[in-house]
């Protein structure tokens, strides 16, 4: 017998046939099958035919348990489609096969055997294992859902708690794969108010006009220069008058910087370190972040001791909808005798930029709390002698005064696109568009000033010139305010968002406006509110032609009511030149202003301060132009001011109205120079003005910067060793006035020519900005004259300690990161720079 490939090379004889195979083509069986064939003298060509085998060539059960019916020579019997026949008798158990003939008698398929339930002799159903009872069908089989899962009948298997149980389960496990998926999964902001250069920054933040709901995208104070000065009238400003105490009230040396409260003018000083609807930030994060600040005299003495705080916490509700807390503190106990002051901001808000509908709002509270003084008696003990600064005697002993205001506001629009000039308008903020918008607001101011004087205080009493109206000893001033806006607006974008003329605009307003302040005639027909009814009607346009020129102008008219025949108008425009990079920026604007004096000018009753009035209406016009190169950290502005019948406080502190014009002019100039290690930044204003005896101005203000800035380690943590320096040129500096809590004229002396030096290490350590400042280093020199305000100083020499901290949580991890985010509008609104 020969061999090849594994098959026979014989012929053999098929013995039930008889006939003659090619052995060629007979595949050869394994060991068992071939010695099983053997056994039998069966041909090899029936090896497909042999049953599975143990080693004593007795069949047992095959792969899938089954056992085969064999014929008489012990081969497997073959159906029709020449598979095995199963041996159903060896194969399965006697309850499976009744279960099979069940299957049989109802015409069903052997493979639904298993949706059989387990039933009790009585053929009822009863729990199988798990110990469930299932829905069954009409068959009498268990039915299946669209998953092919037994459909658990929960009624008769689980109590009502278990149920209840069990859908918080379900609900809970189906929360959480979508809050697996989503969290997995990017989802970028989708608006069309926010550029595209902006939209995939991890945080982004602006400021919101109220008139148009436009915002004003701004940086985010996260760099080692941003949080240096920690009073907020410095980061705007080259210097102020104030009291010299942390949170007082702040009258800028720049006129053009100088703030107005509109309706209520005791705000005017305390604007500087509170926050209103169009000054406070809105923030857009991927992320939460967070900002916490601290900055004081944490070496002082605990009654000297300065600080401030900070804590700013938001995070995204969705990719369009943010949360914000905010919460801000800064005062002292000041070096004086009764000077503590005390200044808070709280923020709750929330803003949504969604695809078409963008909405802010929230409540901000603002209150500033200050013991008054008056400042010291006799300014000698400050520039000719060293004494101790709570021994320095003052002019008021038990005085105090306390602003405060709330303010709920919301300002929401929605954009309609319109297929007219362009055929498929439905993308957000493209093509021409129609945006319907509502503005409201309620907001209360009040200020509240008590003191108590005794008759035989006789330099007490002098300082309100012997005035004491309503009562000889006491004083219990308050004054409320109460203004109820509404205001709904129509903005039409014909032709698309970057069009030379873009947008087009209007709407109307509805101001109700309430004031109180106590008058003699309250003894006699109790207390009462001034109401005010006041209607007015705004409009403006705005266009630009790509990144090259962008203009806006806007108006307001007041129609009806205590502000009547009242107007504003409010022009922009801005070219840019791009020869280096970020560009060089030329702005201009002119504004003109028609004001009816407000109602507290009109008629005031105090105390120490009575006035009635019918004054004329002021009118102020500027001019102003600025010239911004960044890309060589320079800047450089001019401003011409016209006032006609300006109010002032003469040197008594009581309110006039000069028919004079008064001219202004001011200039500023920024540049910031470096080489090697060494920075050098220098801020300049200059100023003139027609009429010192109406608006006085230093000729000169300066703040400069010099210090070395070194890279202790690279991209981890930088350092600035070096000087703080500000200086203004003498004048007759404006006197503080603790009862009104403004500021007015004084002829006593001039303030000035002093240099105010603050020596500084500045670092920032990864995402965190640490200083120490030893403040007022050249005390003494050239000489004490050091005073913030008449009579009011700045601190001593004393170390100060900052830290602020900025950082946002990245997404599965711990770690937290500093970010930025700017962008420039044709105009800032409001104080964006703190």
């Amino acid at each position: 017998m020969f061999f090849s490939g594994g098959r026979t090379a014989a012929q053999v004889a098929d013995t039930l046939s008889g006939t003659v195979q090619d052995s060629l083509v007979v595949p050869v069986p394994d060991s068992l099958a071939r010695a099983y064939l053997d056994s039998l003298h069966i041909p090899y060509s029936e090896a497909a035919r042999v049953p599975d085998l143990d080693s004593l060539l007795r069949m047992v059960r095959d792969e899938e348990g089954l056992f085969y019916k064999l014929d008489s020579l012990g081969l497997m019997v073959l159906d029709d489609s020449g598979k095995p026949v199963v041996d159903s008798l060896k194969s399965f158990s006697s309850h499976t096969l009744s279960l099979m003939r069940m299957m049989q008698d109802l015409g069903l398929p052997l493979r639904d055997t298993i949706r059989i339930p387990v039933l009790d002799s009585a053929g009822r159903q009863v729990r199988d294992s798990l110990g469930f009872l299932y829905q069954t069908d009409s068959t009498g089989l268990i039915m299946l859902d669209s998953l092919g899962s037994f459909l658990v009948d929960s009624l008769a298997s689980f109590t009502v708690k278990e149920l209840r149980r069990m859908a918080r389960e379900k609900r809970r496990e189906e929360k959480a794969i979508a809050d697996s998926i989503y969290k997995s999964t990017f989802h970028s902001l989708d608006t069309y108010v926010v550029p595209d250069s902006l939209l995939y920054r991890r945080v982004i933040s602006w400021t919101h006009e109220e008139y148009y709901n436009d915002l004003y995208f701004k940086q985010i104070d996260t760099n080692i220069n941003s949080n240096f000065h920690d009073y907020a009238h410095m980061k705007k400003d080259v210097g102020a008058v104030y009291p010299g105490t942390a949170g007082s009230p702040v009258l800028t040396h720049n006129f053009f910087k100088r703030e107005e409260k509109k309706r209520f003018g005791f705000w005017n000083g305390g604007l500087s370190e509170a926050y209103d609807r169009e000054t406070l930030p809105f923030y857009n994060a991927k992320s939460p972040f967070t900002v916490m600040s601290y900055s004081g005299t944490f070496f002082a003495n605990k009654e000297e001791e300065e600080l401030n705080v900070g804590f700013l916490h938001t995070q995204n509700l969705s990719p369009a909808t943010n949360v914000q807390f905010f919460y801000q503190r800064k005062g002292t106990r000041g070096l004086l005798q009764n000077e503590a002051t005390n200044t808070r901001t709280l923020a709750v808000t929330a803003n949504h930029l969604g695809k078409r509908y963008v909405v802010h709002g929230g409540f901000i509270r603002n209150s500033l709390s200050k013991n008054e003084n008056g400042g010291i008696k006799e300014d000698r003990f400050i520039l000719d002698t060293l004494v101790e600064a709570r021994t320095i005697p003052v002019f008021l002993t038990n005085a105090s005064s306390v602003l405060g205001s709330n303010q709920l506001f919301v300002t929401q629009s929605l954009g309609i696109p319109i297929r007219i000039f362009k055929r498929d308008s439905l993308e957000a903020g493209e093509g021409t568009m129609m945006t319907l918008g509502h503005s409201g607001e309620w907001t209360t101011m009040t200020r509240t000033y008590n003191d108590e004087i005794s008759r035989t205080d006789l330099d007490a009493r002098n300082f309100y010139h012997g005035q004491f109206y309503l009562h000889p000893v006491r004083s219990a001033d308050s004054v409320r305010t109460m203004i109820l806006d509404n205001r709904f607006f129509l903005r039409l974008q014909p032709w698309s968002a970057t069009a030379i003329v873009s947008k087009i605009e209007g709407g109307v307003g509805y101001e109700l406006l309430s004031n109180y302040c106590f008058v003699p005639d309250f003894y006699t027909l109790g207390p009462s509110e001034m109401w005010e009814n006041n209607l007015y009607v705004y409009a403006g346009a705005s266009g630009m032609l790509k990144r090259y020129f962008g203009w806006n102008a806007r108006g307001r008219l007041d129609l009806a009511g205590y502000y009547a025949g009242d107007m504003s108008l409010d022009a922009n425009v801005r070219f840019s030149f791009y020869p280096v990079e970020p560009g060089i920026h030329l702005s201009g604007r002119f504004i003109f202003r028609r004001q009816t004096p407000d109602w507290f000018v009109q008629q005031y009753y105090s105390n120490h301060y009575v006035w009635n009035n019918e004054f004329e209406k002021s009118t102020d016009t500027r001019v102003e132009a600025k010239l911004s190169i960044p890309g060589w950290k320079t800047e450089a502005s001019f401003s011409y001011g016209l006032l006609g019948n300006s109010i002032f406080y003469d040197t008594l502190g009581i309110v006039r109205q000069t028919d004079k014009l008064v001219n202004i002019m001011t200039a500023t100039l920024t540049k910031n120079f470096s080489f090697w290690y060494v920075r050098l930044d220098h801020r300049f204003l200059l100023q003139l003005s027609s009429d010192r005896d109406i608006v006085p101005l230093p000729l000169l203000s300066a703040n400069l910067r010099y210090y070395l800035e070194i890279p202790v380690v690279k991209d981890v943590m930088t350092a600035q060793i070096g000087a703080d320096i500000t200086f203004h040129t003498a004048y007759y500096m404006e006197a503080y006035n603790p009862a009104l809590g403004n500021f007015h004229l004084q002829n006593e002396r001039e303030y000035g020519n002093t240099p105010y030096i603050d020596a500084f290490i500045n670092v920032k350590w990864k995402r965190a900005v640490i200083y120490v400042k030893y403040i007022n280093v050249a005390q003494g020199w050239p000489d004490n004259d050091y005073f913030s305000a008449p009579h009011y100083i700045r601190p001593r020499r004393v170390f100060k300690l900052g830290v602020t901290w900025p950082f946002y949580i990245r997404p599965g991890k711990t770690a937290a990161r500093s970010t930025s985010s700017e962008g420039p509008p044709v105009r800032a609104s409001g104080n964006t720079a703190r």
